[in-house]
């Protein structure tokens, strides 16, 4: 009798401990916190279109790692399409820290130059970042939505490039 009393405590703990830890994981990621890039360089230049690439830093604000499985974004200069860029490979993302994402993208130069004078003009570029990232954890993948702006400065943008 004291067995069974026994086995049916050890099994309601069990049970809490275990309701405990699918609720604790379930919880919704946080977002990579967008920090900065690095290594800008120009891989190849075209009259029509180039291919740029760069590392992107981010940091993972959340306690367990993450997996970049694939990510879809236009990134807009001045409110114009200037780039497009598409990551289809896993990528390990520690916990509560920084990594970087290397990227590589075609520019439409065409877009650009059609916003030369204004980009001229002000000394500083209206970037946005649009679409989607997705990831993964503990075998649950997730899409995160990209919504991106800042403005830059040319020069510092300018002095960047490799």
């Amino acid at each position: 009798m004291f067995a069974l009393l026994l086995l049916h405590c050890s099994m309601n703990r069990l049970v809490a401990l275990l309701t405990l830890f699918f609720v604790s994981s379930c919880s919704k990621p946080q977002e990579p916190e967008y920090r900065g890039f690095n290594n800008l360089r120009v891989e190849h230049a075209g009259a029509k279109e180039s291919v740029v690439s760069a590392n992107i830093k981010f940091y993972n604000p959340n306690n367990f790692p993450l997996q970049l499985k694939k990510a879809d974004v236009f990134f807009l200069l001045n409110d114009k399409q200037a780039a497009h860029c598409n990551i289809d490979s896993t990528i390990n993302i520690p916990k509560l820290d920084s990594f970087y994402v290397p990227v590589s993208f075609k520019v439409s130069f065409g877009n650009i130059l059609n916003n030369a004078f204004q980009l001229l003009l002000n000394g500083k570029a209206k970037i946005n970042a649009e679409g989607f990232v997705k990831f993964k954890r503990a075998g649950v993948a997730f899409k995160v939505p990209v919504h991106y702006e800042a403005y830059q400065d040319l020069d510092s943008l300018f002095q960047s490039i490799q």
